[in-house]
């Protein structure tokens, strides 16, 4: 265990106090469906885990039984750029916990999100920063705070805002813009 799995159940109380009554929610990138069991539980609402390996998707369905929210959650197998078996505005929410810096193409996959993503929907990231302790532990290439703000930004997200929650690691809350892009259309 590390500092940032001790800070897990932090980021994961902040990540549902910025989410709300949002419904239902998208995690992308879920992993071992630990933040995606845990909105359920906390905020009840229905959440639906994407992860593009399947590896772990029994044990995260076993997980939900055990904490009784089965009926609150789905997990899939999924690529964030590639999310054809969702409907467009489908979600009033989407998290993603330590997942930004794993997209194979960042834009690609962004513009993807933002496209299952209902107007005026919440984007929650929480990811690691160039330059941190993150970066030398695992030897994986992270964004700048401001890489990340022009991600976003040319996927049309729009109000965000961003905070350090840990030396290495950003707290990313943004909405879709209101207004579809041309090519969208």
């Amino acid at each position: 265990m590390n500092i940032y799995d001790e800070m897990e159940p932090q980021f994961y109380h902040k990540i549902a106090e910025a989410v709300g009554k949002a419904n239902p929610i998208l995690d992308i990138g879920c992993g071992e469906g630990r933040l995606t069991n845990f909105l359920a539980r906390t905020l009840g609402s229905e959440v639906c885990g994407v992860d593009i390996s399947d590896l772990k998707l029994t044990k995260d369905r076993e997980t939900s039984d055990a904490r009784d929210v089965s009926d609150l959650v789905w997990f899939v197998k999924g690529d964030a750029s590639q999310l054809d078996f969702l409907v467009n505005d489908s979600f009033a929410a989407i998290v993603s916990i330590y997942v930004l810096h794993e997209f194979m193409n960042p834009p690609e996959s962004l513009r993807e999100l933002r496209r299952v993503l209902k107007a005026s929907g919440k984007f929650i990231v929480v990811d690691f920063v160039k330059g941190g302790e993150a970066e030398r532990l695992w030897a994986e290439r992270y964004y700048t705070p401001c890489e990340i703000e022009s991600m976003l930004k040319e996927a049309g997200f729009t109000d965000i805002a961003m905070e350090f929650v840990y030396d290495d690691v950003v707290f990313v809350t943004s909405r879709m813009s209101c207004t579809r892009l041309k090519h969208e259309t």
